[in-house]
């Protein structure tokens, strides 16, 4: 990933907005005001053109990301087939899975129009894991649970798609 799209400050007035922003997630969801006040200074910001790879299939995760305007897409890379697999917009996040699963990204990112991301780095996260620990379980098991809710949801749709193929086949 290119870091030097990275920037380092954040203006007061998007700090007003990524607070208003982090309510909605349901990663953040359950923290008290002092709680989002003290992670907020541990984001950064990241833009990218329309077109432009946030990350890659097969790189080492160092973010989580979570999109303040614009729309994303994870596409993942067979052979010689790119297959869509989900889109995101803004304040959806994104990388939390693999950053927390340490494993290399399953798919890749691209900006399907010009995004800009908030960041929250892996050091950001460690550093959290040494300096606020109740802090740090509480995300933890925010990640779990959307994790838990995302599994649900694609084991809900795959037990479709198998009834319906069995349905076709009875045919």
């Amino acid at each position: 990933m290119d870091t030097k799209k990275f920037e380092s400050e954040i203006t007061y007035r998007e700090k007003q907005l990524i607070f208003s922003m982090l309510n909605e997630i349901s990663f953040f969801g359950g923290l008290t005001v002092g709680e989002l006040e003290y992670l907020i200074p541990m984001f950064t910001t990241a833009s990218y053109k329309k077109g432009e790879t946030i990350f890659i299939q097969g790189e080492s995760p160092n973010n989580i990301f979570i999109i303040q305007n614009g729309e994303i897409k994870i596409v993942k890379q067979l052979d010689e087939t790119e297959i869509e697999l989900i889109r995101f917009k803004e304040g959806n996040l994104f990388g939390e899975t693999e950053l927390i699963g340490i494993f290399k990204y399953i798919a890749s990112a691209i900006a399907l129009t010009d995004v800009k991301l908030l960041v929250f780095s892996k050091s950001a996260l460690y550093s959290l894991h040494s300096k606020n620990i109740k802090l740090f379980s509480k995300i933890i098991l925010n990640v779990a649970r959307e994790s838990c809710r995302r599994t649900a949801k694609a084991d809900e749709y795959w037990l479709n798609e198998m009834v319906k193929s069995k349905k076709n086949h009875k045919e």
